[in-house]
C-alpha cells in the first residue's frame, strides 16, 4: 500500500516531466536567449582573439547555494559567477550551454535525457542572463562526450589550429593529466603548466591570481581549474591577457583518439574531478 501511495504522489512529478520534456523538444527555449551554436562558437573562436570562460551545471549549481565534487559551496564565489554572467565588454565572452536551450539530434543518450531535465537550470539561466548578449556554447570543450553522430575528426582539426605555435601557460588541478596519452598541447611552440588545487581551488583564489600574474603576457592562458576557472580567466583578461577557460578540452580530445565509450557510466566517470 505504501508502495502505491508512493507512485499516486509522484503522478505530478512525472507529468511535469513529460511537458518540460514536450516543450523542450519543440522549441518553447530556442531563441529566448542569444546562443552561439557548437560550430557559431568555434569560428567566432577562430575569428576574435578574445578570452572565454563557461557555464555549466556546476557553475549553476553554485550560484543556487549548493556544493558540487570539485567546489564546496561559497557566497563569494556564487556572487561572481553571477556577475560574470551579465559581463558584456570587448574581448570577453561568457559560454553557456546551447543545448539546455536547442533540442538537437545526434546527441548521446544520456546527456539527451540530461537537457530534457534541466528545468531548473533552464529557469535559472533565463532569470540571470542578459538577452542583449550573445553567449558561446559551452559545449566546444566537450563535443565528443556530447554527441554520437558528429564530424570529429574535422572538428578537432579546427581546434588543434587554435593552439599551433602557441605559447601556452596551463593553469590547472594538480595530476590531472597524468593519464592523458593525446594532448592537444602538443602542437604548441612551447607549454608550461602552473599547478594549484583540483578541488576547492577558490579558497586559494587569491594566490593562484598572484601567481597567474607573472605568466609573460604573450602567452595564451589555458585554465583547468573547475568553477575557479571563471573568475580567473576573466581577472586575467581585465589584466592584458588572453585567457581561455577550456575545462573538459584535452580530456575529451584524448577520449576521441581513444575511440572510448561513451556510456552513463564512462561519461559520468568522464567529468568526476581526476
Amino acid at each position: 500500500m505504501k508502495n502505491y501511495l508512493k507512485k499516486i504522489k509522484n503522478i505530478p512529478k512525472r507529468i511535469e516531466r513529460e511537458i518540460e520534456a514536450f516543450q523542450y523538444r519543440n522549441g518553447r527555449y530556442a531563441g529566448v536567449l542569444r546562443i552561439l551554436n557548437t560550430e557559431e562558437s568555434l569560428s567566432y573562436i577562430e575569428k576574435h582573439p578574445i578570452s572565454f570562460y563557461r557555464y555549466g551545471d556546476g557553475e549553476i549549481a553554485l550560484m543556487m547555494g549548493e556544493g558540487i565534487p570539485f567546489q564546496k559551496a561559497d557566497k563569494r564565489l556564487a556572487k561572481r559567477l553571477r556577475d560574470l554572467l551579465t559581463v558584456n565588454e570587448k574581448g570577453i565572452k561568457a559560454a553557456i550551454p546551447y543545448c539546455y536551450f536547442h533540442y538537437e539530434q545526434g546527441l548521446v543518450d544520456i546527456v539527451e535525457g540530461f537537457n530534457y531535465a534541466m528545468k531548473c537550470q533552464r529557469r535559472f539561466l533565463l532569470d540571470h542572463c542578459r538577452r542583449d548578449i550573445v553567449y558561446l556554447d559551452t559545449s566546444i570543450t566537450q563535443i565528443y562526450q556530447s554527441y554520437e553522430t558528429y564530424d570529429f575528426a574535422r572538428y578537432f582539426e579546427r581546434v588543434k589550429k587554435l593552439f599551433c605555435g602557441r605559447k601556452v601557460t596551463v593553469i590547472c588541478g594538480k595530476g590531472i593529466f597524468q593519464n592523458i596519452q593525446y594532448n592537444l598541447l602538443d602542437l604548441c611552440e612551447s607549454i608550461t603548466y602552473m599547478e594549484a588545487p583540483s578541488k576547492n581551488a577558490f579558497s586559494e583564489y587569491q594566490d593562484i591570481l598572484k601567481r597567474a600574474l607573472t605568466i609573460p603576457k604573450d602567452s595564451l592562458i589555458c585554465i583547468v581549474l573547475g568553477p575557479t576557472a571563471k573568475p580567473l580567466a576573466y581577472d586575467l583578461h581585465r589584466q592584458g591577457y588572453q585567457a581561455w577557460d577550456i575545462g573538459h578540452f584535452i580530456k575529451d580530445y584524448d577520449a576521441y583518439c581513444k575511440k572510448a565509450a561513451r556510456t552513463a557510466d564512462t561519461i559520468a566517470a568522464f567529468y568526476r574531478p581526476d
